[in-house]
């Protein structure tokens, strides 16, 4: 991946992480979470990636029961952990891989209405 393509991610997911963080709703939600996907169906997995999703199941199943988005200082605290432990390891995505996953991720929540 080269710097700038890597630089933008990272600051795109930096930004997608914290805007759930400072603005929980469903739209700063989503975003992160076709992030994540897409960073998964990139080849990024591991526990860095669990422990994102795991803290994005958590919040999405308190939605369901209240019907608002809320992030708990543990949930933000696990998605920065996170979010920093996948920036270490996005130069290692293939660009090509990246931009299929985008493509995937977007086609799905597209068919789904996401």
């Amino acid at each position: 991946m080269t710097t700038e393509t890597y630089q933008r991610l990272a600051l795109q997911l930096r930004m997608a992480g914290e805007a759930l963080i400072t603005y929980p709703t469903p739209d700063t939600y989503n975003q992160l979470s076709k992030l994540f996907a897409t960073l998964g169906r990139a080849g990024l997995a591991g526990d860095e990636l669990d422990l994102g999703n795991d803290a994005l199941s958590d919040i999405c199943d308190r939605f369901e029961e209240e019907g608002r988005i809320r992030i708990t200082d543990v949930e933000a605290e696990h998605i920065r952990t996170a979010i920093a432990n996948m920036d270490r390891r996005l130069p290692a995505v293939a660009v090509n891989h990246l931009r299929q996953a985008q493509c995937e991720v977007e086609v799905y929540c597209a068919s789904v209405g996401a």
